[in-house]
């Protein structure tokens, strides 16, 4: 009895997330149109970006650390690598640098947050709240009114799509998040991150580089942000200077959902991907309904408080399972 107990908690800790999403695939028989193959493609498709950044706040996450600038990393790295490639060196067809400069830069600014909070043991809650409202307020500097009819290589990967149909954006969504999960579950670094975040004393005993694993996992962060930034100026064809601005509550939202612990050192890959499309799916639905964005915010507002009780209750789970 004791060992089926044990096993009824161990699948709701490790697949709640997937039970919520089989249950709004079932909402979602009710929607017509909503299980179509181009309706699922543009979910997948909108998530895309979001879910980078979720994938991005993971691994900050599991250091028991957070970084609330990954939403201005995710608007200002394409912006300086446009303003850059395509304003002041108009010369030629940049967009393959530009794209590689994008990356570079939402690396860098990862690794600024990195230091500031490691290096100078400051809160990266703190931090990371300054470098928000900086990095936001050079972007609205650099593109008050935003930039349109950008280069085509530059809009590649997040606006083609192959045979017209699948869009690259998602083959790029799930090719950073299998990535990640080879990274957390077989690779050492990832078994560096879930040690330090599980217990630091213990694994800088076992020989881990605390602070160096730590300042890594901001710079992850930032290149995934500065990517899932590329991939929303190609689907809107231009970036704008409020472009992800407020999107880290539900990137928050999809880190938790996907049974993260705050405390760090708890999390598996594939949840997080499953939290991405819960929320791109109740966006979805709410768009099919013609939900008004006033009550928006208040769904959204409920998926956070959910997500909040999950968490909570996901390691209530975990508690009782080792007590059993």
């Amino acid at each position: 009895m004791t060992k089926s107990k044990n096993l009824l908690f161990l699948v709701l800790e490790k697949h709640l997330i997937w039970a919520l999403l089989v249950l709004l695939f079932i909402a979602g028989l009710a929607v017509p149109g909503f299980l179509s193959v181009r309706n699922i493609l543009n979910v997948m498709w909108a998530a895309a970006p979001l879910g980078c950044m979720v994938l991005g706040l993971f691994f900050v996450v599991l250091t028991a650390n957070v970084d609330l600038s990954l939403e201005s990393t995710f608007a200002l790295a394409p912006t300086l690598a446009i303003v850059a490639c395509f304003q002041l060196l108009p010369l030629q067809d940049l967009s393959f640098i530009a794209v590689i400069a994008t990356l570079l830069v939402g690396a860098v600014l990862g690794l600024a947050n990195g230091l500031f909070s490691v290096k100078l043991r400051v809160s990266s809650f703190l931090v990371t709240l300054g470098t928000l409202l900086l990095m936001r307020g050079i972007v609205v500097y650099l593109i008050p009114e935003g930039v349109y009819y950008l280069p085509e290589g530059y809009v590649y990967l997040g606006s083609a799509k192959l045979f017209g149909i699948l869009p690259v954006a998602v083959l790029v969504w799930i090719a950073v998040f299998i990535l990640g999960w080879l990274l957390v579950d077989y690779h050492r670094l990832g078994k560096d991150i879930l040690a330090l975040g599980n217990n630091e004393e213990a694994a800088f005993i076992a020989g881990v580089s605390i602070d160096r694993t730590k300042i890594l996992c901001f710079v992850i962060a930032g290149a995934l942000a500065a990517l899932g930034g590329l991939l929303e100026v190609g689907r809107l064809q231009s970036v704008v200077a409020d472009m992800g601005q407020g999107d880290i509550l539900m990137v928050f939202a999809g880190t938790i959902l996907g049974g993260t612990a705050l405390t760090g050192g708890k999390g598996n890959v594939g949840g997080v991907f499953a939290a991405v499309l819960v929320i791109a799916i109740i966006e979805n639905l709410m768009n099919l309904f013609g939900v008004p964005p006033s009550i928006r915010q208040v769904v959204f507002g409920a998926v956070l408080l959910v997500a909040i009780y999950l968490a909570s209750l996901q390691e209530n789970l975990r508690h009782a399972r080792m007590e059993g």
